[in-house]
């Protein structure tokens, strides 16, 4: 039986010198990712980073454009899915420092600001991949508008 694609949301958070990202470690996860998850039915892409943004991280960032689209292969348990790495903008350090494992549910033992050269260090290769083209599609200012039935998401 053919299982339905995934669809995630990602948020992309900078520093504002654009050295380093903001990034979550999940209970479920020996490594660290972008703050996220899955969109649910119904919901928008933006909606969804959103509410994900301010379940993790106790933030609440306006979600309106979109950086990349990392399609992911079906593996153990999982259908093929997609990704949408939405723009999260930047904050101070002091802005985020509030940031705790803010998540209600559990999921989140650590946030903590990654500098883009320990990215390795940290992630797997494909987040690292995907981190990087969210970072050049920011510097480049290659954004897509978030769209809901043809109307921004926001």
């Amino acid at each position: 039986m053919e299982q339905a694609r995934r669809l995630g949301a990602q948020v992309l958070i900078l520093n504002q010198s654009g050295t380093s990202v903001l990034l979550v470690h999940p209970t479920y996860r020996a490594d660290w990712i972008l703050p996220g998850g899955g969109v649910e039915l119904g919901e928008s892409v933006a909606g969804a980073a959103r509410r994900e943004v301010r379940e993790e991280l106790g933030l609440d960032r306006v979600i309106t454009h979109g950086l990349i689209v990392d399609q992911v292969p079906a593996n153990t348990g999982a259908a093929e899915g997609l990704n949408v790495v939405c723009d999260g903008g930047s904050l101070t350090l002091t802005d985020a420092a509030p940031c705790p494992p803010f998540d209600a549910a559990g999921e989140i033992r650590a946030v903590e600001w990654v500098l883009l050269d320990e990215l390795g260090d940290r992630c797997e290769p494909f987040m690292e991949r995907r981190i990087r083209a969210a970072v050049a599609s920011v510097m480049h200012g290659t954004r897509i508008p978030l769209l809901y039935w043809g109307e921004p998401a926001a």
